[in-house]
């Protein structure tokens, strides 16, 4: 099993990352007719491939499974990740994938020349999984660096961190923010930020890992999800993948 990772929270480091979020990379305003919400599994595990979709299937929602090839049927911190037929059914499904890097590294700790070799092979090799391009970018652990948010706009529709937050008004779609769905006192946060997002024709950006019964420290369970997507179904949301909420937008 690979082991869990943790960016570095020293000092310097909390500096670089609160610089590289102020510096907008691809700048925007955002104005929605609706509230979306969009429900993203980082890494992804099988279970989320499995069990999310099945409850996004229930609440006539699609979502973005963001994944890195390079960790494809490998057991990770949050169970088996997925396996490569499970991209070709996602997309029969509805549902995005999107790019997670290859091989899922801290790209705040490397070359942003790296981090791009590792996009262009991730996407060779979700290629031959059958998955079209991604247009979707989540950088792993929520990491990356003002030079390589420079390089992507030419590369990917936007870019989502872990930084909370809704998606309204004057935005970086290099860098959007996005509520966890795991963490201590996150169906607070979440279903307050639902009823905020709802108030506001917001876009509101979730991520998660598995989705189980007994999820892992950076899952979901199928209960809680399920109680979400039913907040945000009465809410009146459209619960797309993160690249048709972006096509909702009001020019």
């Amino acid at each position: 099993m690979t082991a869990a990772y943790s960016p570095p929270r020293d000092l310097p480091s909390k500096l670089r990352r609160r610089a590289t979020q102020w510096q907008a990379a691809k700048p925007a305003r955002l104005r929605f007719g609706e509230p979306i919400l969009s429900v993203c599994f980082d890494d992804f595990p099988a279970s989320a491939a499995e069990n999310g979709a099945a409850l996004l299937h229930r609440w006539r929602g699609g979502g973005t499974f963001f994944a890195a090839a390079g960790m494809e049927g490998e057991d990770g911190p949050c169970g088996m990740n997925f396996r490569a037929g499970q991209i070709s059914d996602l997309i029969d499904q509805g549902h995005e994938v999107g790019c997670h890097t290859f091989d899922h590294a801290d790209c705040a700790q490397r070359d942003a020349f790296d981090s791009l070799h590792s996009l262009a092979q991730n996407r060779d090799a979700l290629a031959k999984m059958g998955a079209p391009a991604p247009q979707t970018l989540a950088y792993p652990y929520g990491e990356t660096c003002a030079e390589l948010k420079a390089a992507l706009p030419p590369r990917f529709q936007c870019a989502r961190g872990v930084l909370p937050g809704l998606n309204r008004g004057k935005v970086d779609l290099a860098q959007l923010n996005a509520y966890a769905l795991f963490g201590e006192s996150w169906e607070a946060r979440a279903h307050a930020a639902l009823k905020r997002a709802a108030k506001q024709n917001a876009w509101m950006i979730a991520f998660t890992h598995d989705v189980s019964g007994a999820p892992s420290p950076w899952g979901t369970s199928e209960q809680d999800l399920d109680a979400l997507l039913g907040a945000a179904h009465a809410l009146g949301f459209s619960i797309l993948p993160m690249s048709a909420a972006l096509q909702r937008r009001i020019a």
